[in-house]
Formats: structure tokens, sequence, C-alpha cells
């Protein structure tokens, strides 16, 4: 369920030097701040710069253009996905061999989730359970974009079955949607 070992460093790679960038355009990390300690800086620190990034949407573009010549084609294109994210609550409902079903809280959309380098089980302990995150296409699939705040939510038996019949009928009426393209 979760990306192969080169995807999730290809991923890693791509978003913290946009994190970097961020940070220092954002002033949240000092300018003499190269990026090999960044990437070993605290979660707290890259956490705001994500913040910053979901607050800005010129800021992607800027460093696209910043970055042009540097960047790869797919470099590019796993950074243009960043435009079309879904933030939002979720259900993380269950974990299935190849992917995790998240439920959208705002319109009851299912979605195929991969993790990146751990599972998702690795996090939680029960599911379903509640969380906040943003989804991101990456290749022809969803990922989440590394940051998610559970909000300790886990539900009961009879909201757990509710979950389940609305996901038997997704799944019947092929309402899974497992890429943001």
């Amino acid at each position: 369920m979760t990306l192969t070992e080169t995807e999730y460093k290809e991923f890693l790679r791509t978003h913290l030097e946009l994190l970097f960038y961020v940070g220092q355009q954002k002033e949240i990390i000092p300018k003499q701040t190269n990026f090999k300690n960044f990437v070993d800086t605290d979660f707290e620190i890259k956490f705001k710069c994500r913040e910053a990034l979901l607050d800005d949407n010129n800021i992607l573009d800027e460093y696209i253009a910043s970055n042009f010549d540097h960047l790869t084609t797919e470099q590019i294109n796993i950074l243009v996905g960043f435009k079309k994210k879904i933030m939002s609550s979720f259900v993380i409902f269950k974990c299935l061999t190849k992917y995790a079903i998240f439920i959208d809280t705002k319109d009851n959309k299912f979605y195929a989730v991969k993790a990146l380098g751990d599972t998702f089980d690795q996090f939680f302990d029960n599911f379903p359970v509640n969380i906040s995150t943003t989804l991101i296409p990456f290749k022809d699939k969803i990922i989440y974009d590394g940051f998610i705040q559970s909000s300790g939510i886990y539900y009961g038996r009879n909201m757990t079955q509710t979950m389940n019949e609305y996901y038997k009928e997704a799944k019947r009426n092929k309402q899974i949607v497992t890429n943001i393209d």
C-alpha cells in the first residue's frame, strides 16, 4: 500500500526542496540554512513551511519558474500535482493491500490513497479514524503530502457499518477515485 522506495525518495526529495524554498521565501527558516540542515530540522518547522505553501497559491509557480533549469520533467509533474490538491478532513476507512480508502467528510467521496514510506496502520491502531491531510496526484496514484493530523476520533460499530455500506455502494458503482488528474 506504499509507494516503491524509488518513488518515495523521488517524492520526498522534490517535496522537501519545495518546502525549503518556501521556508526561505517566507522567512520561516534563516537564509543561511542549507538544504541538509533543513532536512534534519524539526518536524514543526517543516509543518510551518507546508502551511505557508498551502496558504500561497503563487509560491509554487515562483518555485518552478526560478528552478526550471534544475528540475527534471518528473519533478515538474510532481510539483504541478500540488495545484490539484484536495485539502480536507478525511476518514481513513480501511487499509487494503494496494491502498487505503479515504472518505472526504465534506462531500463523502471515496479515494484510493497510497501511503508514502510507512503504511497507515503504522500510524493508527484502529480504523476508521478521522484525520486532516492534503491529497495530491503522484504519477497515476493518489498520495498525501506527508503531513497527517489526527483528531483522535475513532468510530464505533454502527458508524463503521454505515460507512461500509456506503463503501460497498461506491465500489459497486465505480465511484472510488483512484486518480486526481
